[in-house]
């Protein structure tokens, strides 16, 4: 409740590209138990069917109010701004546009919302994908760097922006160290205390955006992970970004959470991601020397390779850190 009333839930969401996936996303949220009050849709499609899809008269007919915001050049994390920014809703439900939630989806999250007066945000749990659990290098250092063994990194957010979920999923909800920005229940006004999202993401595949807002949340108030609050994602292949941008985006990202958002020097955030590029990038080729395909190995290689070029070049011709100057300035 927000005073004598009901809260206003407002879904957030980005996409590119994607009309298919949209359609069920919205026919999904037309059939939930718990009504949600409006979906904002940030669109930066290259042309006009997902435009189309959001003026379907269908989501009128079922009571659905369905916005649009037009944001070219697509940017994930500048469309998420401009749909919250366009947005009434006391809580914020941020979705990727290719998930589709089962329909008590949104009622067991706000159940689990108000059940932890410290609560700030709710993540949801997948039914069609496990979360990922450490590889067999990662294992070997949060044992040895860490002392984590046993699923003891389950929930958390740990060195190098190594960030778990829970396998086997628990029975009951559990406080969690981040959220996924296309799954989870933010109340607004802890995500504004929080300052909202960063703007250091360096191309439009914004990896990483998730950890660094949840650090943030994380000093407002609890996460909390939902088993009960489930969806489907079908990760549609449209509107992605090539593995190389996708990797160089990861690493470049994590460098700056660590030295903006974690207050890390410079050369402390160059020395864990440095880290994470010699583990991660071991890991890749080793698969690769298993299954003796080595094309996608050595795109993630130049991806990072370029990543660490852009930290260690001048503040001056870092796009990221500029944006930040000019942000500070004004």
């Amino acid at each position: 409740m927000v005073g004598d009333r009901p809260p206003v839930i407002s879904v957030i969401v980005p996409t590119i590209g994607r009309p298919a996936s949209l359609m069920r996303l919205l026919a999904s949220l037309a059939a939930q138990t718990h009504w949600v009050d409006e979906v904002v849709i940030a669109d930066g499609s290259p042309d006009g069917r997902t435009a189309a899809v959001i003026a379907d008269a269908r989501w009128v007919d079922a009571g659905l109010t369905v916005k649009r915001v037009a944001v070219r050049p697509p940017h994930a994390v500048r469309q998420r701004e401009a749909a919250i920014g366009a947005s009434a809703g006391d809580l914020l439900l941020l979705l990727d546009d290719d998930v589709e939630l089962e329909s008590d989806c949104v009622a067991e999250m706000l159940k689990a919302l108000v059940s932890d007066p410290d609560a700030v945000a709710v993540m949801a749990d997948f039914n069609n994908q496990s979360w990922a659990m450490p590889t067999r290098a990662w294992r070997i250092y949060l044992r040895l760097a860490h002392g984590l063994t046993n699923g003891a990194w389950q929930g958390r957010v740990i060195g190098p922006l190594l960030r778990y979920g829970f396998n086997p999923p628990p029975n009951e909800t559990r406080r969690c160290e981040w959220l996924g920005t296309g799954n989870s229940l933010i109340r607004r006004n802890a995500f504004e205390r929080a300052g909202g999202f960063s703007d250091f993401f360096l191309h439009r595949s914004t990896i990483n955006e998730d950890v660094d807002l949840s650090l943030r949340l994380a000093r407002q108030g609890h996460i909390l992970f939902c088993p009960h609050a489930r969806l489907g994602h079908f990760h549609d292949p449209a509107g992605r970004v090539s593995p190389q941008q996708a990797a160089e985006d990861d690493l470049f990202n994590r460098f700056h959470v660590l030295h903006r958002s974690l207050g890390r020097s410079r050369l402390s955030a160059f020395i864990i991601v440095s880290l994470y590029f010699l583990i991660e990038s071991g890991s890749n080729l080793l698969g690769a020397l298993l299954r003796g395909n080595w094309g996608q190995s050595g795109s993630l290689l130049r991806g990072r390779t370029a990543a660490l070029g852009r930290v260690v070049r001048s503040k001056a011709n870092n796009p990221g850190e500029r944006a930040a100057s000019r942000s500070s300035a004004s």
